[in-house]
C-alpha cells in the first residue's frame, strides 16, 4: 500500500494506546489482498504448521467450549473459502509476514505508522494473522500475551473487551496462558458482559486494547475477514517475563508470588529464572497440543471427514 493505513488518527489515541481500548479507522479493507481470489490463493499455498481450521461451538445451542480442529486435505483454497462461507467454521493463518511477501510489506508499513503515531512506542518484534470466519461463528473468551489489535476487513462482527484484572483475568489463569499450558481460552461468566466495552466492528475499523485484556467476538450473518496484529516492546516483554516466572514459582516450586513489579532485584531474579527454564527444554513438556480430527471433503463441502486424530504442538510442521 502507498497511502497511509490509518485514517483520521487523533492525538488522544496515542496517549491512550496500551492503557485503554482504542478504536481507529483504517483502509486495509480496500486492499486487493482480501478479495476472494487472493484469499483462496493464500489459503491453498499456506504451510500446514501455520494454519488452524476450526469448527467452533454454536452460541445459540449453548456450545461455549466445543473446538474441533481439522485439515484442508485435498481441498483447494477456493473450496475452503466456499466451505467457510456456507458452513460453520473458520481458518486462522498465522505468521503472515514470514509466509507472504505482500503481507510482509503491509505489516512493515502498518507497524511503522503505529510507531510514528504513538509517542515513545518502540517495537522490537511483531506478527500478523489472518482470520476468515463463517456467518454466526464465534471466537471464545480469551486473552493474548503480546500487544494486540483487531483490524476488520469484511463482514460485521461484535467484539467485547474486558478489563485485564481479576476476576476477568485472574493471575493464575494468566500464568497458565503465558506458560502455554492452555491455548489462551479461559473461563467465562455471562455477567462479565456487564463490565465490557462493546464494539460493532465494520470494515475499516480497528480495535486495540491493553496487554492481557480478555476479549471475545461473535460474527453477524455474513462471512468475516479480519487481521490481528501482535507486537513486543520492552515493557510488554518485561510483563511477560515476570508473569512467566510467577507461574513457575506457583506451579513448579509451590511459592505464591506477591509481586508483578518489572523493575528491581526481584524482577531481575525472575527474568533469569524464566530464561533458564525456557532454555532448559523443560517448558515444552507442559505446552498444550492441538488434536486434528477431521478434513474437508472437496466433493461435499457440507460434510467433514473424520480422520485418525493426530496432534500438533506450536512449531510442528
Amino acid at each position: 500500500m502507498t497511502r497511509p493505513v490509518f485514517d483520521n488518527w487523533k492525538p488522544e489515541h496515542g496517549k491512550l494506546w496500551g492503557k485503554s481500548p482504542v478504536i481507529q479507522k483504517h483502509n486495509l479493507h480496500k486492499s486487493p489482498l482480501f478479495t476472494d481470489e487472493a484469499l483462496a490463493d493464500l489459503i491453498e499455498n499456506y504451510p500446514r504448521k501455520d494454519y488452524s481450521l476450526v469448527i467452533p461451538g454454536r452460541k445459540d445451542q449453548g456450545q461455549h467450549h466445543l473446538w474441533r480442529e481439522g485439515d484442508i486435505g485435498d481441498a483447494t483454497g477456493a473450496d475452503v473459502l466456499k466451505a467457510i462461507k456456507n458452513g460453520f467454521l473458520w481458518i486462522n493463518l498465522r505468521n503472515l509476514p514470514l509466509n507472504s511477501a505482500a503481507f510482509r510489506e503491509l505489516a512493515q508499513q502498518l507497524f511503522d505508522e503505529m510507531a510514528q503515531n504513538v509517542p515513545g512506542l518502540k517495537i522490537n518484534d511483531y506478527d500478523m494473522t489472518l482470520l476468515v470466519t463463517s456467518p454466526g461463528a464465534q471466537t471464545y473468551y480469551h486473552c493474548d500475551v503480546p500487544g494486540q489489535s483487531l483490524w476488520h476487513i469484511r463482514g460485521r462482527k461484535k467484539a467485547w473487551l474486558y478489563p485485564p484484572v481479576d476476576p476477568f483475568m485472574p493471575d493464575e489463569l494468566l500464568e497458565r496462558v503465558i506458560l502455554q499450558e492452555t491455548e489462551e481460552e479461559i473461563p467465562f461468566e455471562q455477567w462479565f458482559d456487564d463490565h465490557a466495552a462493546t464494539i460493532d466492528m465494520e470494515p475499516g475499523m480497528m480495535a486495540h486494547w491493553p496487554q492481557f485484556s480478555p476479549h471475545r467476538v461473535e460474527n453477524y450473518d455474513s462471512l468475516n475477514v479480519s487481521v490481528t496484529t501482535e507486537y513486543w516492546t520492552n515493557d510488554i516483554e518485561r510483563n511477560y517475563k515476570v508473569r512467566y516466572a510467577n507461574g513457575l514459582l506457583r506451579r513448579r516450586f509451590g511459592i505464591t508470588p506477591k509481586s508483578t513489579a518489572t523493575t528491581g532485584m526481584a524482577y531481575f531474579s525472575k527474568a533469569v529464572l524464566q530464561s533458564l527454564w525456557r532454555r532448559s527444554g523443560l517448558a515444552r513438556r507442559h505446552i498444550w497440543s492441538r488434536k486434528i480430527e477431521f478434513k474437508l471433503d472437496p466433493s461435499n463441502l457440507d460434510e467433514m471427514i473424520d480422520i485418525t486424530p493426530f496432534t500438533l504442538r506450536p512449531g510442528n510442521s
